[in-house]
């Protein structure tokens, strides 16, 4: 077979992969024809069913959709119990196209209805049928399990009831007799294990409460421990706190301090500049007074010789001329004069100044008191 396909020819092959895709591709097109079909032209109901707890009671929930486009009578509604019919709704109810039905059953209901007496659940199957005798059929899963178990509860309800009020009667069974001499014969060891059981619960609850005390003091130590280490913290701070305040404090202290030497230094330094200029003033003039003086001093030797010379040459002219004598005692008159009043001129400007720096000196006393309150 393998060497047939291997000596075709590649023209065969061509056609042989054309016919394979055209075949799938008319396949494919007739699943999909058949689909739209069947959504479009089939009448089919599609059955559901649901388990749901309304007001606390069992619900069964029946819902019966038409997926076509085209609307549906459903004839009849129910059950399938052991291959009889048990219908639910016998009313004609049209569905609508691309819309659903429901029927609401508590279970309760669906149980006396199906099982009445029995307490054994099999194949529950719900129908519907529509105007042309179709049936579709559904497993009602749901409503078989939560029988099931509503049943197995009751049948161990009732074997406890029974066996209760045999014990209370004393009609036991072999069985029951039979544990019942073993659990006497075994009663001590039983007992004895029950004991220990319960001593060492004890013992496990004591060490739990021990545990859980312990950890409880742990924590309140701990939190005791958290309270005083924030206490500590906030006391460091507020010392902090303090220390910055005395700091700020000591530093203008000493800047106030500070600046008061520096003004007591200028106001002493402005007045020994003050005094050294009245001493400038006091040294220039008495040079100027010696120099008034030596001038004066060099204008007598001039007078006298002058004096001599005119004696030696001219004769005297006392009727005419004033005495040489007399112009030099009138020219150191007036320098005196002259001398005296630049001397009280300075005396008055040294007692100004005097008076003016006591002043600033006690406007500057002043000043420091205020800015040491």
């Amino acid at each position: 077979m393998l060497e047939w396909l291997k000596n075709l020819e590649l023209e065969f092959v061509i056609i042989f992969a054309l016919l394979a895709i055209v075949v799938i591709s008319l396949i494919v097109l007739l699943i999909k024809a058949q689909r739209t079909l069947n959504l479009i032209g089939r009448r089919a109901l599609i059955l559901t069913e649901d388990l749901v707890t309304r007001d606390g009671k069992d619900v069964v929930d029946i819902l019966v959709a038409n997926s076509s486009y085209v609307n549906v009578e459903a004839a009849a509604i129910g059950l399938i119990y052991q291959k009889t019919l048990l219908p639910l709704k016998e009313e004609n109810t049209i569905v609508l196209a691309r819309d659903s039905f429901k029927l609401s059953l508590p279970l309760s209901e669906l149980r006396s209805y199906v099982l009445g007496d029995g307490k054994k659940v099999k194949k529950i199957r719900i129908y519907v049928e529509d105007s042309l005798g179709r049936r579709s059929f559904r497993l009602a899963i749901n409503s078989m399990i939560k029988l099931r178990k509503i049943l197995k509860a009751e049948k161990k309800a009732l074997k406890k009831e029974e066996k209760k009020q045999r014990f209370e009667t004393g009609h036991y069974r072999f069985f029951e007799r039979l544990g019942l001499i073993i659990a006497l014969i075994f009663s001590p060891i039983t007992k004895l294990f029950r004991s220990i059981k319960t001593g060492i619960n004890r013992k496990l609850k004591r060490r739990e409460l021990r545990l859980e005390l312990k950890r409880k003091e742990q924590e309140h130590q701990a939190m005791l421990r958290e309270i005083a280490e924030e206490e500590r913290r906030e006391e460091e701070r507020s010392n902090q706190e303090k220390r910055l305040m005395e700091e700020k404090k000591k530093a203008n202290i000493d800047a106030r301090l500070a600046a008061l030497k520096r003004k007591e230094e200028e106001r002493k330094a402005q007045e020994e500049l003050r005094k050294s200029e009245e001493e400038l003033k006091n040294t220039e003039e008495e040079i100027k007074v010696a120099e008034a003086e030596a001038e004066l001093h060099d204008e007598k030797n001039q007078v006298l010789d002058t004096e001599e010379k005119q004696e030696i040459i001219e004769e005297p002219t006392e009727k005419t001329e004033m005495s040489a004598e007399e112009i030099v005692d009138e020219v150191e008159e007036v320098k005196l004069d002259n001398t005296e009043t630049k001397v009280e001129n300075n005396t008055s400007k040294k007692k100004k100044t005097q008076t003016k720096s006591k002043s600033k000196e006690e406007i500057d006393n002043e000043e420091n008191k205020k800015e040491e309150n």
